[in-house]
């Protein structure tokens, strides 16, 4: 089985079903076909750490592809609440980055990421030390917060910090950064938080820039598009230390995708 972003011609080894993507049949077909096959002996490189954020005793595909491949004890689980805080995502990582010990972190979505061959993880670590940058997050055909629409841009109680003005007018600007992507030929332009992988000495200072920027006692996950829109500013700021994955070289976000831009094919 493998998907591929047929605008790079890029088959990946770990795809994240994010938005409505994870209801689609074909990732029904994908999953249930995945754990169809033999349990395979995975790879994990003593330089990475894989992280992911679960609710205790929640069954998530991430830990499941992991334990098929023999690995989940190596996988740092970052126990969060129901219901899920997103914004709480960033303060757990930066507590989390200081624990690990390894030289790079990759961080994963727990309920809608797939890890596809037994080395999957260790092919990530690969392809990304061969960049210059610092940091790699995967790419997305759709943007959130989204600026166009407003979905994204106001907490639920309908009130908003005095900063969101600003932050708008930051996102706009990294908005227009985010052309470079399709000025190089892709589509998947806009960051996606949930796949990333980095050094970790540099992402925690990344994370320490995300905490600064929320304001003390906001924790709303609609406020600037919870965990995401936060990120989305630093990583602008931190271009080009911190890119995309426009071409899916790591990671496949299949939100907003068609059968334009992404093949899967169950039969290999």
């Amino acid at each position: 089985m493998y998907f591929r972003n047929k605008l790079s011609n890029n088959m990946v080894s770990i795809v994240h079903a994010n938005g409505p993507a994870k209801h689609e049949k074909y990732w029904d077909d994908a999953v249930t076909h995945y754990f169809k096959e033999n349990p395979c002996h995975g790879q994990l490189s003593d330089e990475l750490t894989v992280i992911t954020w679960s609710v205790p005793g929640e069954s998530t595909l991430l830990e499941n592809c992991m334990q098929q491949m023999g690995i989940k004890d190596r996988l740092i689980v970052i126990p969060m609440k129901q219901p899920f805080d997103f914004l709480d995502k960033i303060r757990k990582m930066e507590k989390y980055l200081k624990i690990v010990q390894t030289k790079y972190v990759m961080a994963l979505d727990a309920t809608d990421v797939m890890l596809l061959g037994y080395d999957a993880c260790d092919e990530a670590l690969g392809k990304f030390v061969k960049k210059t940058a610092r940091c790699v997050f995967g790419a997305e055909l759709n943007q959130w917060p989204n600026l166009k629409t407003g979905q994204g841009l106001a907490d639920s109680s309908g009130d908003a910090p005095l900063d969101l003005g600003s932050w708008k007018n930051e996102l706009a600007k990294v908005r227009e950064t985010e052309e470079v992507y399709e000025w190089l030929g892709s589509p998947f332009k806009h960051l996606c938080s949930g796949t990333w992988i980095g050094e970790r000495e540099y992402m925690i200072d990344f994370y320490g820039e995300v905490m600064k920027l929320i304001p003390e006692g906001w924790w709303d996950e609609n406020l600037f598009g919870g965990d995401q829109g936060f990120i989305t500013l630093v990583a602008g700021r931190r271009f080009p230390e911190v890119v995309l994955d426009y071409k899916s070289e790591i990671f496949l976000s299949l939100s907003g995708t068609t059968e334009k831009e992404v093949e899967l094919n169950l039969e290999v």
